[in-house]
């Protein structure tokens, strides 16, 4: 079970979207009350210069965010989408342990809120670019390059007409985008290259309020607003529905894959979260808020202690928390019997090693035996002289051999 790690109290109003960086080195809060970085390890949080508190200036307000890490050059950065439409990458930068705004692209025209942001890849290779997709209400998908330098590039932008999007993802199999729609239950397939229309699925969940995809790329859950329902993303067959309290609002609320694809957190307007089991559709544990209201926002990853889920407060004008549970590793469940069993597998191999080295010393004596009798008969004698002592000198680096 999950159990209460550390409640987080510096985010001003209410929380939009919530984000692990790769590593579980920080948790990232957006929203009403602008963005909020904490540091995993003290859990203090992280200065970010110009983050302006102005929950009436949709440019201030952020509704989506992601993150990157490019191994070689150990780079974190932070992408977030604002309620205007404006797209910032933040990178840590390790003289002033700040995180600083080192690209800001202003859409034109601008207005239209970022609703999603997803990265095809957290970790970031050697020589390799990141892969961003940025889904905004005039039904446009962006997608973008970045690299581990801080070069951001467009590679192209689709819109679809008669269509109102709320999410673009990325599948990890292809790097194709699917585009999920608002109403209408209209799911497209998206080329990773031009942005053209590869597969056009109909008869998906309606409405989307949002929309997670797991690991796989196999499966994908979208809120109704009264519940989440999980599909398969190729066929759009319905696999479960997972169903929490009865919501006071139909408020899209966000869910998350977690613990390898095995649960599902989703959350509610009930003061709390809830953890379901991805096989049975079944209610695990729920994760509280102390202060009650709406949970919008949900987020998981897996570090090196246990896995982790985080759940932040989403009533605005006033000020959020975020809030960590943790849940161990299972250990590994290995017999007492495990080590007799190895002993005595090894032995037995030891001991066919032994009876295989018999048999080939046992053939090569057979064979030297053989030259030994055809030298005898065939062989000049000063020739049979050279050739014993060949023989010879074989016989003793056997028998070396075989005292070693």
């Amino acid at each position: 079970m999950y159990q209460h790690l550390i409640t987080l109290q510096d985010s001003r109003d209410a929380v939009i979207c919530l984000s692990f960086s790769p590593q579980a080195k920080f948790i990232a809060a957006a929203g009403y009350g602008g963005v909020t970085v904490w540091d995993l390890e003290s859990f203090d949080p992280i200065p970010i210069p110009n983050n302006i508190y102005n929950p009436r200036n949709p440019d201030n307000v952020y509704s989506a965010c992601a993150w990157l890490h490019f191994e070689q050059a150990d780079r974190y950065f932070l992408i977030v989408g604002s309620q205007e439409g404006t797209v910032s990458i933040m990178q840590l930068e390790a003289n002033d342990e700040a995180f600083h705004t080192t690209v800001r692209v202003v859409p034109e025209p601008s207005g239209f809120q970022v609703l999603s942001i997803d990265v095809y890849h957290t970790e970031i290779e050697i020589g390799k670019l990141a892969r961003i997709a940025v889904a905004t209400a005039d039904n446009r998908t962006t997608v973008y390059t970045l690299s581990s330098s801080g070069v951001f590039r467009e590679i192209f932008s689709a819109t679809v007409e008669d269509f109102s999007l709320i999410a673009a993802r990325f599948c990890k199999k292809t790097a194709d985008i699917y585009v999920f729609e608002l109403n209408g239950g209209t799911i497209m397939r998206l080329d990773y290259k031009t942005g053209d229309v590869k597969s056009n699925q109909k008869y998906g969940p309606d409405p989307m309020g949002t929309v997670c995809i797991d690991d796989s790329s196999n499966f994908f859950v979208a809120c109704t607003g009264a519940d989440f329902q999980m599909l398969r993303l190729d066929t759009i067959e319905h696999i479960q529905t997972f169903s929490g309290p009865d919501p006071v609002v139909r408020f899209p609320k966000v869910a998350t894959f977690s613990e390898d694809g095995a649960v599902l957190i989703g959350g509610t307007d009930r003061g709390h979260a809830m953890v379901f089991d991805v096989q049975s559709g079944a209610k695990v544990q729920p994760l509280k808020y102390a202060k009650g209201g709406l949970v919008q926002p949900v987020a998981a990853c897996t570090s090196k202690k246990g896995f982790l889920a985080a759940i932040a407060g989403s009533t605005m004008e006033t000020s959020a928390e975020v809030v960590i549970y943790q849940k161990n590793h299972l250990p590994p469940s290995t017999p007492k019997s495990n080590d007799n069993t190895k002993a005595s597998l090894y032995r037995s191999f030891m001991n066919r090693g032994s009876i295989q080295f018999i048999f080939v010393m046992l053939g090569i004596s057979l064979m030297l035996n053989g030259l030994y009798s055809l030298a005898l008969t065939y062989t000049p004698v000063v020739c049979f002289s050279r050739f014993l002592d060949f023989a010879h000198s074989i016989m003793s680096s056997l028998s070396r051999s075989s005292l070693c």
